[in-house]
This record gives structure tokens, C-alpha cells and sequence, in this order.
């Protein structure tokens, strides 16, 4: 079980984990970290009761991201500086084949984002679905 706080002790000791099969880890090129999805990785890694590997969707206009809870051998201390140790992040990740996502326009206002959006929502409750009814079958 891994140790969170500062320390380069801590650093070496904290788990690594790779981006999830089909996603890339967000990067500079895809601009400015949206505020709303920023808040909520911050929310999640912050949850003790959310278990490290929780992955949840966040739907940005035209795209979806993940954020995943996992250890990162570096965070920021009070005064906004990057220092090393390990700590519980919330990562955030796009679908790897994705285009930089200053590159993706977002929907016109009204109907069709409203649309869209709805849609990415009933989207990704149809899979969670399925998925949880797979593994009621399985007993």
C-alpha cells in the first residue's frame, strides 16, 4: 500500500501506472484544462472513499474525457510548486485516436449542444448498464 505525502522516499515507493487501453493522458497541446472538469478530478482524488482506479466520464463539448483516480510521484505544495512524492491525483485522460482539444469546436448554443449532451449522457448510462448487468450474470 502506498505512503502519500512529499519526499523523494515517497516518490520511489509510489506506484506507476500507464494511461487505460484507448486513452492518452491530457497534454498541453490540448489547451487550457476546462475549470469545471479541473474542479472535479480535484473532487474525486480528494474522496478517501473513492478507491485508487475509479474511473469516471466527463463530457466536454464533441468529446469525452476520463478521469481516473491514481498515485503520482508529483504534486503541488501550498504555494502552487511542483515538489515529488506521492500522491492521490485524479488523472484525466482522451480517447487516444482524439484531436488536440483546442481543436474540437464546441456545438452552438440551444437545441443541438442540449442534444448532445443528452445523448453522451443516456450514451454512457446504457454502458454502465450493461456492463453491471454482465457481472450479475456471471454468479
Amino acid at each position: 500500500m502506498a505512503q502519500y505525502g512529499a519526499g523523494t522516499e515517497l516518490a520511489a515507493q509510489c506506484p506507476r501506472v500507464s494511461a487505460p487501453d484507448g486513452w492518452r493522458a491530457w497534454v498541453d497541446a490540448d489547451g487550457p484544462l476546462p475549470d469545471a472538469l479541473a474542479k472535479r478530478a480535484q473532487a474525486v482524488a480528494a474522496d478517501a472513499a473513492v478507491p485508487l482506479g475509479t474511473t469516471e466520464s466527463f463530457p466536454l463539448p464533441g468529446i469525452t474525457a476520463l478521469i481516473r483516480v491514481e498515485p503520482h510521484v508529483w504534486g503541488r505544495d501550498a504555494q502552487g510548486n511542483l515538489v515529488q512524492g506521492c500522491f492521490r491525483a485524479g488523472a484525466i485522460f482522451l480517447p487516444s485516436g482524439a484531436p488536440a482539444v483546442s481543436a474540437v469546436t464546441a456545438p452552438q448554443e440551444g437545441g443541438a449542444g442540449k442534444l448532445i449532451a443528452g445523448l453522451t449522457v443516456a450514451s454512457l448510462a446504457v454502458g454502465i448498464l450493461a456492463t453491471v448487468a454482465s457481472f450479475g450474470g456471471d454468479k
